[in-house]
């Protein structure tokens, strides 16, 4: 099997569908199954109690092309107190939803001071460093033009000792000079200090940063993934477990990669269960494979809303592979899938539709997915496009060609 990166959405890890002309008889109706796209409580908890609003950001084994540097943000002298901050229905809202105790007014003044470019300690005189930290966080959610003025009170945040204002702070400075293509030390400093004070998010995207950056320092990243993970970071055991599949860093060692999927896999993570079916699908020797084993840790991963995910347990539905087949499910996470832009997903409900094959036969709903599919391009939209041509000739529900399932 190949060993690519877990995150990475490539039909390489997943079986495309065996070609079949087999047709069900008997159509069957539109699935009830909830489709449950959850957000994991114990990393949102974590999220809101110290990392702010900016997620860590993860690293790719695979070389990314040279980033095109943004266009500088508008200087504070050229904005309103208008241009920062949502309307005042919104901040209402916002209000209600207590992400913020600050008055409307007061958040205005505050604003009208940073437009002024007024220094850090007058702004902490108007309001305590947590709260200048979350009108930090509405003004980056609510305004294209807000970059410099949440820098300028994420950064009064920082220098008021809250460290939600320092992680979204260095953040910034970070994304921007990785925009770039470098690095910026002073981020690099602060998402040290914070690291050592035990911030996850700190420590997950320094981690990122080395992995990246100091090839030579990767028993240091490790570590940090670690101490990422267990304060709660529960994609810090993706990349473990997938710097062990793939030798990213360390030599290659699938135990060790399932030993951290199985930890992430505990905690709910999506990738970690979907790397667990992987593993349990395939002759790896790490564990005996067990395709019915299999096909629960890509429903947990499914469920959770991983698109991969889905199109692997629809294939298994639809093939009764470690489950009973059952073409009504699988048309089901099929479809979860497709609506996700999945394209191996798109092309192969398009194609149940053209046969009424766990669908009742639709060409117009056939036309819509494969269009869709066709609309992403590469081999498989030529496909989709082939399945399209046909489609054409024969009309909306009229039938024609047989179309074959992947």
């Amino acid at each position: 099997m190949s060993c690519r990166h877990p995150l990475q959405k490539t039909a390489a890890l997943f079986p495309t569908f065996y070609r079949s002309s087999q047709c069900l008889k008997k159509p069957l109706p539109r699935s009830h199954l909830r489709y449950a796209s959850t957000t994991r409580k114990s990393a949102a908890k974590v999220q809101r109690s110290m990392g702010g609003i900016f997620e860590p950001f993860l690293e790719s084994s695979t070389p990314k092309a040279k980033q095109s540097a943004r266009p500088a943000p508008k200087p504070l002298s050229a904005l309103t107190v208008k241009d920062v901050l949502p309307s005042d229905d919104q901040l209402q809202m916002i209000l209600q939803h207590k992400e913020t105790t600050l008055d409307i007014e007061k958040q205005k003044a505050i604003m009208a001071a940073i437009l002024k470019e007024a220094p850090s300690d007058e702004l902490l005189k108007m309001a305590p460093a947590s709260e200048l930290s979350a009108l930090g966080n509405i003004v980056i959610r609510g305004s294209r033009d807000g970059t410099l003025a949440a820098l300028a009170l994420y950064k009064a945040a920082m220098e008021g000792g809250d460290d939600r204002g320092a992680f979204s702070y260095a953040t910034m400075l970070h994304r921007e000079a990785m925009s770039n293509n470098k690095t910026d030390p002073q981020a690099l400093e602060i998402l040290s200090k914070l690291a050592r004070k035990g911030h996850p998010y700190a420590q997950m995207n320094l981690a990122a940063i080395i992995m990246r950056s100091q090839p030579d320092q990767i028993s240091s990243a490790i570590k940090l993934y670690e101490l990422a993970a267990k304060g709660g970071i529960d994609k810090a055991y993706v990349e473990l477990g997938r710097m062990y599949r793939i030798g990213y860093g360390v030599h290659q060692d699938h135990q060790k990669a399932y030993q951290y999927f199985e930890q992430g896999a505990k905690r709910g993570d999506a990738q970690c269960n979907f790397m667990l079916g992987v593993y349990h699908s395939s002759q790896m020797g790490v564990v005996e494979e067990n395709q019915e084993k299999a096909f629960k840790y890509f429903q947990k991963a499914a469920m959770r809303g991983m698109p991969e995910a889905q199109y692997n347990v629809g294939f298994r539905f639809l093939k009764g592979h470690g489950v009973e087949r059952n073409t009504y499910n699988a048309a089901e996470f099929l479809r979860m899938a497709a609506m996700q832009g999945f394209q191996l997903a798109q092309i192969n409900l398009g194609a149940m539709y053209m046969q009424g094959d766990g669908v009742k036969k639709n060409m117009d709903e056939a036309r819509h997915w494969l269009e869709k599919a066709a609309a992403l391009g590469g081999k498989m939209g030529q496909d989709a496009q082939q399945r399209l041509a046909s489609l054409d000739g024969a009309g909306p529900d009229k039938g024609g060609s047989s179309c074959n399932i992947m």
